[in-house]
């Protein structure tokens, strides 16, 4: 008698896949709904892993696409201090769906009051993006100008961009309390002091984060139509977690959560992706051949096959550019760059 496993492709079984072939040539994304062009505009957003993939568009020929760009007589030193060009736009890492549901409100005006600003030495720093000027705003009215021109840059981003990348990154998060606003990091360790009685802690979980990424999804569709999303999981683990589990433990919770999300969001809209760099380098298949020495950070050759994997998938073969792959000592001084806030909640 015949079954439906008899009819399934080579790449639905183990043995024939992962048990068969060395772990750089497995295929993780075999078809895609889409293909990337050089002519779209590819916005990026997302936890600090999601830097790479903002890093490495440009060298498959693609277009990463950033609408908040430094202002003229910026030195290149000083443009990236400010983290212009770090993403799309100059609103750091968005670590947790919350808070990209928070930004596209704030953008198009669907939220009321201002943000919350932190202070320390005199100076102001904005809450939902606390290192983005590095020592601070010297005045309130210095934060509130530079905060406007970055949400009408955000506006622009999602009425025009063509394709959308944003890397899951964590369920862990910080809250006001009473406006419920999410923090990228917790009050007192980028800036400002924390206060119990108005900083409260969120572990979210399934039903909120996949609701709040309907919302966005919904919400942007209105406004751009033909916009179209990669959604990829952080493969970085919890440098800490405030919950009461050890952080492996919360880690892995985290990210099955988010892994989760992801697929069923995917599945769920023909004009949205999911890339696996998760699994390519977090598979225990991958005997932790990516990590670095601390077992939480990606090696620059583990980028490297999250990249490969990315462009096999998503740029016709006639259309890559032939880069020669940067040095190792050159990708590992990329990745020292990355900014990445949630590292202050260990502090040395």
């Amino acid at each position: 008698m015949s079954h439906p496993y008899e009819q399934m492709p080579s790449q639905a079984f183990w043995r024939k896949t992962v048990s068969a072939q060395a772990w750089g040539q497995l295929d993780f994304k075999p078809a895609t709904k889409f293909k990337l062009k050089p002519a779209l505009k590819i916005a990026t957003a997302g936890s600090c892993f999601a830097q790479h993939m903002a890093r490495r568009l440009e060298s498959f020929g693609l277009s990463h696409w950033v609408v908040e760009q430094a202002p003229t007589g910026v030195s290149p030193e000083r443009a990236r201090e400010l983290q212009y060009g770090v993403f799309s736009a100059r609103y750091a890492n968005v670590y947790t769906v919350r808070q990209l549901r928070q930004l596209v409100e704030f953008a198009f005006g669907l939220r009321e009051g201002d943000p919350p600003v932190l202070t320390g030495d005199g100076a102001f720093f904005d809450g939902l993006r606390p290192r983005i000027q590095p020592g601070g705003y010297a005045s309130l009215a210095d934060l509130r100008a530079d905060r406007a021109w970055h949400l009408r840059q955000v506006r622009r981003l999602f009425s025009e961009c063509d394709v959308f990348v944003f890397t899951l990154g964590l369920t862990e998060a910080w809250v006001e309390q009473g406006s419920g606003i999410v923090f990228p990091v917790c009050p007192g360790t980028a800036a400002g002091e924390f206060d119990a009685a108005r900083h409260g802690f969120v572990n979210f979980d399934y039903p909120e984060i996949l609701a709040d990424l309907e919302w966005v999804r919904g919400f942007v569709a209105d406004v751009n139509p033909g916009m179209r999303w990669i959604v990829t999981v952080s493969p970085v683990p919890l440098v800490a977690t405030a919950t009461a589990h050890p952080v492996v433990v919360a880690s892995s919770y985290s990210k099955a959560v988010l892994r989760a999300v992801a697929g069923r969001f995917a599945d769920a809209h023909d004009g949205v992706e999911y890339f696996p760099s998760f699994e390519i380098i977090s598979s225990a298949q991958s005997f932790g051949q990516y990590l670095e020495g601390d077992l939480r950070e990606v090696s620059p050759r583990g980028v490297d096959h999250v990249m490969r994997q990315f462009s096999a998938a998503f740029v016709e073969a006639g259309e890559r550019v032939a880069v020669a792959p940067a040095s190792i000592a050159a990708q590992a001084a990329a990745a020292a760059q990355l900014e990445c806030e949630e590292l202050l909640n260990d502090r040395p």
